[in-house]
């Protein structure tokens, strides 16, 4: 198992970029603020752009000092692929992706 860490701006961001094909087992956003964020995330296929039709999470609020675990499914990605994020707010949520090579 590996980690891939990323700290969100207000414009997309690359979290994690697969290199060969991988599985994350989970994605911790974890807001260090003290104000509440919101977080979109979007799935992207390899050479693609992040847009409405790849977003998997949308406004996403996030307390706090809080964190939100994205674990109930793996995403199986292929070479190139990208989990890509913006924040309401630059650098007040971080990323921490944990995944595998299969």
């Amino acid at each position: 198992m590996a980690l891939a860490k990323a700290t969100l701006g207000t414009s997309i961001t690359d979290v994690y970029t697969s290199v060969n094909d991988s599985a994350t087992t989970s994605i911790f956003f974890t807001n260090d603020n003290a104000t509440a964020r919101t977080i979109d995330v979007h799935l992207v296929a390899g050479g693609g752009a992040a847009d409405a039709t790849n977003r998997i999470i949308k406004e996403l609020s996030i307390n706090g000092g809080d964190t939100y675990i994205l674990s109930a499914e793996k995403i199986v990605l292929s070479n190139g692929d990208k989990i890509r994020a913006l924040c309401s707010h630059a650098t007040s949520v971080y990323a921490t992706v944990s995944y595998v090579g299969i």
